[in-house]
């Protein structure tokens, strides 16, 4: 079953090449325009890589005329404190109809407080104009974003709407009470993959301070939009974070019509992740840790089951989680199966987990956390465990980095174990280690590769797919660190077959983890 989507406003699209991106880049606005079409987008606010990466002021300049006659593609300038008068900024914004002013305070150098902004901040607000705050995070768990600056901002200049991108599932305890507190405070939501956090916002009554965002080209835009065609949000709720917050700010001029036919959020009739985590997470919004909730948030995303591993024995509890694990199987049987999780220093426990577990046919793979661990992959602590997995045949799932020799060496070591390497689909898109490894999964036959943490390009899977092979791919959320639709929404919004899709989401992962099709009618391959 399929659910179709109200319109869709972006607020968050780049034109224009960016210097050291390997990634896909929208060069004019027809290549917008065609994402847009092809994703069902009505409109997009677009900003210029140039300004962004080298010059605002010829860049913004670049931008009119990249889109001139293109009533779907809404400008957003990006400015510099300082770098001219603000009075005369914002009169040529006025003079093009520019909604918006955005501003990269850390790739910038300049912060976002007060005594910095003020003289922007004051024409702005003069002016009914929108202030866009991107501090570029990171990493996903890392919150850069300055909650006091921006906190002075909206206290005084309280009719100034400020819009902040690139909010993290790090925020959450900051930019909640900001919220509450500051009515002029908006946040673009392309970022914020914490499960069910988009939901807890509109039910805590903030549905009308959330503005739809992809960050394409950058990221995948279908990782937003099955975020909200997957939740629980009311109509209402998805109709503002959808379109109606971004067109009260940012359409001030032009129609309302729309323009493009609406798409339809795809349910697919099986789904395995293999990258799930039992147990509490304290930077999510889904912490309580309970498994029954797991199940449930796999239902609201169409998951028929996962593989899972408990995340207390990726840190400091191997014994304590393996049996939360083996407890959550046995009352989940057929919707979680485990990974036995597995710290080398410990070999006395490890050998002891291996005897209490090896008879119980729900583990189905090895799980091993080089980093939470702090014993790096070639370490010969390994040794034991990986020689029992060559014997059993058994899936290894492994977060240890994508050195494409180490991979190498270890398959060839253990020729009948299945490695997987963790998060090679969210490397980055400008790492060539990742993309090497990629490559090599195709020729070697006991590697494969995850999905989990993708926040890639769009684009890139279809990259992954040509370098790796199809049957090399899974499906893997990362769990309850990201929402389940998040990177279920990059593949079924895809532009891949049928096909590849149910062997990423399905087929490969029961082949690799002996587990039953349930999924009968496999599209065939018409490659």
């Amino acid at each position: 079953m399929s659910e179709r989507l109200p319109r869709v406003f972006d607020a968050n699209v780049r034109i224009g090449r960016l210097a050291a991106s390997r990634g896909r880049h929208f060069e004019k606005s027809a290549d917008v325009i065609a994402a847009m079409d092809e994703f069902g987008i009505s409109r997009s606010l677009v900003y210029s890589a140039l300004a962004r990466e080298s010059d605002c002021i010829r860049g913004n300049r670049l931008l009119q005329e990249q889109i001139a006659g293109q009533s779907r593609l809404i400008p957003c300038w990006i400015g510099i404190p300082h770098r001219e008068p603000a009075a005369q900024l914002v009169d040529r914004m006025n003079q093009f109809q520019v909604p918006a002013l955005r501003l990269f305070p850390s790739s910038g150098h300049f912060s976002a407080r007060p005594w910095c902004l003020a003289s922007l901040a004051d024409a702005l607000s003069a002016n009914a104009k929108t202030l866009i705050l991107d501090f570029e995070g990171s990493t996903w768990s890392k919150d850069d974003i300055d909650w006091e600056g921006i906190q002075q901002l909206c206290a005084t200049w309280p009719r100034l709407p400020v819009v902040v991108c690139s909010v993290t599932m790090a925020g959450p305890a900051n930019y909640r009470g900001l919220l509450l507190q500051c009515q002029n405070l908006y946040l673009e939501i392309s970022e914020l993959v914490s499960p069910g956090e988009i939901s807890q916002l509109a039910n805590a009554g903030l549905s009308d301070r959330l503005l739809f965002g992809s960050n394409m080209p950058t990221r995948h835009i279908g990782a937003p939009l099955a975020m909200i065609g997957m939740s629980t949000l009311d109509a209402a709720s998805r109709r503002r974070i959808l379109h109606e917050n971004a067109e009260r700010l940012l359409l001030p001029y032009g129609s309302l019509e729309n323009p493009v036919t609406l798409r339809e959020v795809p349910r697919f009739a099986d789904v395995v992740d293999t990258h799930v985590h039992l147990g509490g997470w304290n930077n999510s919004a889904a912490a309580s840790g309970r498994t029954e909730d797991t199940i449930r948030e796999m239902d609201r995303c169409g998951i028929q089951c996962a593989v899972a591993t408990s995340l207390w024995s990726c840190f400091g509890e191997m014994a304590l989680g393996n049996e939360d694990v083996a407890k959550a199987c046995a009352s989940f049987p057929g919707r979680i199966y485990g990974y036995l999780t597995l710290d080398p220093k410990h070999p006395a426990e490890v050998q002891s987990q291996l005897r209490r577990h090896e008879d119980n046919d729900s583990f189905r793979g090895i799980k091993l956390h080089t980093e939470t661990h702090a014993v790096p992959i070639t370490d010969t602590l390994y040794s034991e465990i990986l020689a029992y997995a060559h014997m059993r045949k058994m899936p290894v799932l492994i977060h240890a980095g994508f050195d494409p020799s180490t991979w190498e060496n270890l398959c060839c070591l253990y020729p009948d174990a299945q490695f997987i390497a963790a998060h090679v689909g969210g490397a980055g898109q400008n790492n060539s280690q990742a993309i090497a490894l990629a490559s090599l999964a195709r020729t070697v036959k006991n590697l494969h590769f995850d999905l989990a943490s993708t926040r890639n390009f769009y684009g890139f899977l279809n990259e992954l797919i040509a370098l790796a092979g199809i049957d090399k791919i899974l499906y893997g959320s990362d769990y309850p660190l990201m929402d389940f639709a998040f990177e279920l929404g990059q593949i079924i919004f895809g532009n891949i077959t049928e096909f590849e899709k149910y062997s990423i989401l399905s087929k490969n992962a029961r082949r690799i983890f002996s587990i039953e099709n349930r999924f009968i009618d496999i599209p065939p391959d018409i490659s």
